[in-house]
Order: structure tokens, then C-alpha cells, then sequence
């Protein structure tokens, strides 16, 4: 009969408690001593359990990365509680790529969407060739679209069963990932396996497990993002921050600053005063006065000295 696969959901809690992962050098010999610990009745349900589980990931078109698989990120191998197994679909290159992790509240400020577009140019000036987010809505969705817009390998993990589109607003950024050459999703939770709210703040220990950096782009004081932050900061990470006056839920961010996170720095913003206007603002009280304030609103624009941020304006004057 074939032999246990580390694979198996119904392993995953022993295969924790038991720290075989730490204590083994080599998937063989963690196997070995889980085959002298379980009963013959529950070795033989495993099996077909991990048998199953393959075939129907497989037709997904996914494959299952083993913690002792030499494609198994080196840095989240070096975490306290690294997942057994990452079941994972896309393309396996990324994996391999110099990634920075990168998150953020899901109801951001006008400003921070912003810089959330400008976040791939940042970082492949500072030497990194994709970014990794947890595929929430917010900031995660728009740094991990800008990304794939401008050609870098995105990585994105999930809090769910590796088929499963959650949250449903993300559905197109979900298919664009799977249909991307360069983009991958990864998840330590296998096929089937429902949502649980407890599955995500454990899910953000392997966004930032994975990299060496973490750039938070605004959190709440109790936010996911503020989750990540804690996760980075008991594995060593080094962590930026954007902080900028226009943003509005960014107490976590700021906190994290005061206490020594590196300030996350965006030339085109950060010489504004963070003065923002409504775009109800330019109407002119007398309407034959509008070409005149089209013509402003044009050249101020055009000069880069009014930053257009979807419902307003952002501005460097005083």
C-alpha cells in the first residue's frame, strides 16, 4: 500500500503538535515516525484521504509543496509554525522570486489608493521582482492588480480552500491571478475546506513568512494589517509604513511608526501638504466662470500640482 502523505488534512494537527517538522531533516523520516505513531485503522484512512484530496487538487490544475520540498520558501521553513504543506495553484516560478510582502486596511484613504498603484515602481527601484497580499479587497487587491499590470510575479495567499473565490468582489482579480504567467496562490488549507474566521489572522503569519520586508500602506488600529504587523514582528521582519496627513484610519500605522517602523517614502507625495479638496469644490458659483476653472483644473493637473485621487483632489499648497 502506498505510503503516508504529509499531505493529508487529517494529519495537519498532529503533524503541529508533534513538531516533527523541526525535529526531521527529510519528509522520509518525518513520514517514518508518523507510521509508528498512528494506529493501522487511521493510517489506512489517511491514505485514502491524501489520495483523494491529490486528485481532486490536481484537476484544478494545483500542485502540493511540502515543507521538506526544495521549493518550499526557505524563510517561512524558518518560522515558529510553518504550514506542513502549501497547496498551491499557478505558476511555481514565483516561489523563487525576490518578494516583498505588502498590505493594507481593506477601506482605504483616497491618498493611500494612490500609492497603492505607485507600490510596484517602489519596489522594483529598491531590487524586488513581486510582492506577496492576502487577495483581501482594499489595499491587498489594488497593490496585487498594479502589480500584475506592470509585469512583476504576485503571489497571493489565501484564508480558504485553494478553489475557493473569497471574497466574492475579488472574483476578477482571483481569475486574473490563475490565468497569469507570472502569479500564483497558495493556501496551507486544502481543497474544500470551508471559511472560518479564524483562518485569516493565522493566513497573514505565512504573507509575511514568506519575505524579508513588510510594507503596511494605512491600518486601523484593529485591523488585519495590524495582525500582519504583529505576525512580521515575531519573525524578525523589517517593516515600512505609510503614513501621510490625507489618510484617515491609519492609527495602527502610526503607532507602529512611533515605536521604530521605517517610514515608506513616495516622492510624488510626500512634499504635499495633505491638503485635499473635493472636486464640488472647483464649481464656480456662476456657471459662465466654468471654462475658466476647466482650463486651471487643466493646467494644475498637467503641472502635477493637483494629484487627482477619484473623488478630489490633493494639493501642495498651503
Amino acid at each position: 500500500m502506498d505510503s503516508l502523505s504529509l499531505s493529508s488534512p487529517k494529519l495537519q494537527s498532529l503533524i503541529v503538535r508533534s513538531g516533527i517538522l523541526s525535529r526531521f531533516s527529510s519528509e522520509r523520516e518525518a513520514i517514518a515516525e508518523l507510521e509508528k505513531i498512528l494506529p493501522a485503522s487511521i493510517r489506512s484512512l489517511v491514505k485514502e484521504e491524501a489520495k483523494r484530496y491529490r486528485s481532486s487538487f490536481e484537476k484544478l490544475g494545483g500542485f502540493v509543496l511540502s515543507y521538506y520540498d526544495s521549493d518550499y520558501p526557505k524563510l517561512l521553513r524558518e518560522i515558529y509554525d510553518p504550514p506542513p504543506n502549501l497547496f498551491c495553484i499557478g505558476d511555481r516560478n514565483v516561489l523563487g522570486q525576490n518578494l516583498a510582502a505588502v498590505v493594507g486596511t481593506r477601506s482605504i484613504s483616497p491618498i493611500t489608493r494612490l500609492a497603492c498603484k505607485s507600490v510596484p515602481l517602489l519596489l522594483s527601484e529598491i531590487g524586488y521582482s513581486g510582492l506577496v497580499s492576502g487577495l483581501a479587497l482594499g489595499a491587498d487587491a489594488l497593490v496585487m492588480d498594479a502589480a500584475l499590470n506592470a509585469g512583476m510575479f504576485v503571489l497571493g495567499v489565501l484564508g480558504t480552500g485553494p478553489e475557493k473565490e473569497y471574497p466574492a468582489e475579488n472574483g476578477a482579480l482571483f481569475r486574473r491571478m490563475k490565468s497569469a504567467a507570472n502569479a500564483l496562490i497558495v493556501t496551507e488549507y486544502p481543497p474544500d475546506f470551508p471559511v472560518r474566521k479564524y483562518a485569516f489572522p493565522k493566513r497573514n503569519r505565512i504573507i509575511t513568512g514568506i519575505c524579508p520586508t513588510l510594507f503596511l500602506m494605512e491600518a486601523p488600529a484593529k485591523s488585519g494589517a495590524i495582525s500582519s504587523a504583529s505576525s512580521a514582528l515575531s519573525q524578525n521582519r523589517e517593516i515600512y509604513v505609510f503614513d501621510h496627513p490625507a489618510q484617515t484610519r491609519n492609527e495602527g500605522g502610526k503607532k507602529l511608526i512611533s515605536e521604530g517602523a521605517n517610514l515608506l517614502l513616495f516622492p510624488r507625495l510626500s512634499d504635499r501638504s495633505g491638503k485635499f479638496f473635493h472636486k464640488d469644490d472647483l464649481l464656480p458659483e456662476d456657471f459662465r466662470d466654468l471654462p475658466e476653472t476647466l482650463a486651471r483644473l487643466g493646467k494644475e493637473t498637467l503641472d502635477d500640482n493637483w494629484i487627482h485621487l477619484g473623488n478630489g483632489y490633493l494639493t501642495s499648497e498651503g
